[in-house]
């Protein structure tokens, strides 16, 4: 619940009137005098103070009994059913609270902190009846108080007594003479009745108030753009920049009344001038832009260069601010304008680099990109300022990884997994990568650990099944394992040459040279030719099924490939199959 206790309260039509409060009440109705003896009010008093003292010490159920107490000797005592309403405001017993209140009330009538309570009491409660009630009795005793008035008024409104609302206003009018925050809600209420022309006349009252004003003229405008009245938008605007030829805001209003207009050429032309204001936040003109950002489907496509031409101009004005390029970083990346993107991220960094975010954008970048050798120089930089980012390290081990550089790669990932923190996932990835990099290493036991924990975080994780069948084969380790590992993965991507090939290669350090033979040509029937080792394979295998010239075609093929040739070499000068 909001501060409960909100007696005074400042609105900004305030500063035209001080708010008077009259001691001269429309209706005083006669307070309910209670008659107690001398005796019973000398045990009142002496509750009543014990229970003010356990209020101070912050023992609420002791000063509610005394208060209790007090009220068994007094039954007509309001401040005590006050007393008791705001230890149930304190446990948010607001029901209750409001209940002790309508007593209070009920005994004394007159009392206008009781009433602004129970006027809270009844909003928190969704009683905005009540609570206009309360408010239309506290107006009535001061006439002259615009707070009381303007909360009158705003209650009427939420309850959809736009008549009711719209007479408050007027009162309060009447007290403080034309306010802009008072023009602007009787407007809105008016637009509710669907009474244009006085809507309008509430905007136009201001104008005349203060004829150079240039927000007026765009609060009208607003009016008639609302109303689909174009042609009397476009003067509003228009008188904006009569008055301020620099104004953004009003360039900005132009460019969408053109908008509605399909005229695209004028369109631009105001919102460039409007982007141009150097006085003008970037958030507003960033905000303007947004559908810009999102990709919505208001402008053709032969309009791109004008929104490349609206972003150099945000940040010719911008320079200094990194959103500048950074939201056009965003755009061209979603228009495939990746190069370009990656050059505007690197800008925004240059200006600002402590965001995060803005660097990991950047690293997704590159990696789509394959630009490991940037992804790799980008890391060891934001590493500096974000050494314990887990995410940077991912990224910076995979780079390391693309350049063979293992040792590194385990430092890095190795690093990084320490802050990973609860995000599962991302735990996994880092496992993942980790059993790559410790095999390369010769770090056999730990790779296949960090394979076992990547799979009890993501039991369908194809690249773990993959590797670590294909790793457990080569060791002649566990082969069941490896074997059930690849199935799962060839029934989660039946038609992957690599995984067809990691199954063949399972099923043939197996012994079972038929079967070997039989995924082996479907791997190749699936693209495996373009594959060095695929190739290989094929040839052992033809091998072991006792097809020699099958095996020394397809070993020759594999040694055109021109990597790794001692092996092939040997194969083919002795015609049989030899292992590493």
């Amino acid at each position: 619940m909001r501060n409960i206790f909100w007696i005074t309260l400042v609105f900004v039509f305030f500063s035209c009137k001080s708010t008077k409060e009259t001691t001269e009440l429309r209706t005083i109705k006669p307070e309910k005098i209670s008659v107690i003896s001398p005796s019973q009010k000398r045990n009142f008093d002496y509750f009543f103070f014990e229970g003010q003292r356990y209020k101070m010490q912050g023992d609420s159920e002791k000063a509610k009994m005394c208060f209790v107490e007090c009220l068994k000797i007094d039954s007509l005592s309001s401040t005590c059913y006050f007393e008791l309403a705001n230890i149930e405001i304190s446990k948010t017993n607001y029901k209750v609270a409001q209940g002790l209140l309508e007593k209070a009330v009920a005994i004394n009538t007159n009392n206008k902190w009781y009433k602004m309570l129970l006027g809270d009491l009844y909003q928190e409660n969704k009683d905005i009846g009540g609570a206009i009630s309360i408010y239309k009795s506290l107006v009535d005793q001061y006439p002259n108080n615009d707070e009381y008035i303007y909360i009158l008024a705003q209650l009427y409104a939420q309850n959809k007594q736009w008549d009711s609302a719209i007479d408050a206003y007027n009162m309060l009018e009447k007290n403080i003479g034309i306010n802009e925050a008072i023009s602007l809600e009787k407007e809105k209420l008016y637009l509710q009745l669907g009474k244009k022309s006085l809507a309008y006349k509430e905007i136009e009252l201001l104008i005349k108030d203060n004829p150079y004003e240039p927000r007026y003229y765009g609060f009208l405008g607003d009016v008639y753009a609302f109303n689909k009245e174009l042609d009397k938008a476009e003067q509003s605007y228009l008188k904006i920049l009569d008055i301020d030829p620099n104004n953004g805001l009003g360039y900005f209003s132009l460019s969408n009344i053109y908008l509605q207009k399909q005229d695209t050429t004028q369109f631009f032309t105001y919102f460039l001038k409007g982007v141009a204001d150097k006085d003008l936040n970037i958030e507003v003109k960033i905000q303007r832009m947004l559908p810009f950002l999102m990709g919505k489907d208001f402008i053709n496509k032969k309009d791109t260069n004008e929104i490349f031409t609206v972003f150099d101009k945000l940040i010719e004005v911008h320079a200094n601010d990194s959103r500048s390029h950074i939201y056009y970083a965003n755009y061209l990346q979603n228009n495939q304008k990746y190069e370009k993107a990656l050059a505007q991220y690197k800008l925004g960094l240059n200006v600002d680099n402590s965001s995060s975010a803005v660097w990991q954008d950047m690293f997704l970048l590159e990696l789509n990109m394959g630009k490991f050798d940037l992804l790799l120089q980008d890391t060891n930089e934001a590493l500096l300022f974000f050494p314990d980012e887990a995410l940077f390290n991912l990224f910076n081990g995979l780079a390391y990884m693309q350049i063979e550089d293992n040792s590194k790669a385990y430092q890095s990932l190795s690093h990084g997994l320490q802050f990973v923190g609860d995000n599962e996932k991302l735990k996994g990835q880092f496992y993942s990568y980790l059993g790559d990099v410790q095999y390369s290493l010769d770090m056999v036991q730990e790779a296949f650990f960090s394979y076992d924990q990547a799979l009890l975080i993501d039991e369908h994780n194809i690249a773990v099944l993959n590797n670590y069948s294909y790793y457990l084969s080569l060791e002649n380790l566990n082969l069941d394992k490896a074997e059930s590992m690849i199935a799962k993965c060839i029934e989660l991507e039946p038609g992957n040459a690599t995984y067809l090939d990691t199954y063949a290669w399972v099923l043939f350090k197996k012994g079972r040279y038929f079967e070997a033979k039989y995924i082996i040509e479907r791997a190749i029937d699936n693209g495996g030719t373009e594959s060095k080792e695929i190739v290989e394979h094929y040839g052992d295998i033809l091998y072991n099924n006792g097809d020699v010239d099958g095996a020394l075609i397809q070993w020759q093929k594999a040694l055109d490939f021109g990597i790794d040739t001692d092996l092939l070499q040997k194969k083919i000068d002795l015609k049989r199959y030899v292992e590493e």
